[in-house]
C-alpha cells in the first residue's frame, strides 16, 4: 500500500514550487536586495530538508540556484 503524502508534504511541496516561479523572476525573495525574506526562507528550506526529508527538488533550478548561492554567503553558517 503506497504512504500518502501528509498536509505538511504538499504544504512544502507547494513552497517549493512557489518559490521556484518567484526566483525565476527575481534574484531574491523580495526582490533585487538581498533581505530578511531571505533569511527567512533559507531557514525553511533547511527545516524542511531535515525534518521531513524534502530538499529542494532536482526540477527547482532557480530555487536551487538561489538556496546554494544564500547558503554559501558568511553568515548562513554562523
Amino acid at each position: 500500500m503506497e504512504c500518502q503524502p501528509n498536509w505538511a508534504q504538499l504544504r512544502v511541496a507547494n513552497f517549493h514550487s512557489d518559490m521556484d516561479t518567484r526566483l525565476a523572476e527575481v534574484a531574491f525573495i523580495a526582490g533585487e536586495n538581498f533581505s530578511a525574506a531571505d533569511i527567512t526562507t533559507l531557514v525553511t528550506v533547511d527545516f524542511a530538508t531535515r525534518a521531513l526529508n524534502m530538499p529542494v527538488p532536482a526540477e527547482s533550478r532557480a530555487l536551487r540556484y538561489w538556496y546554494d548561492t544564500v547558503a554559501a554567503r558568511p553568515g548562513a553558517t554562523a
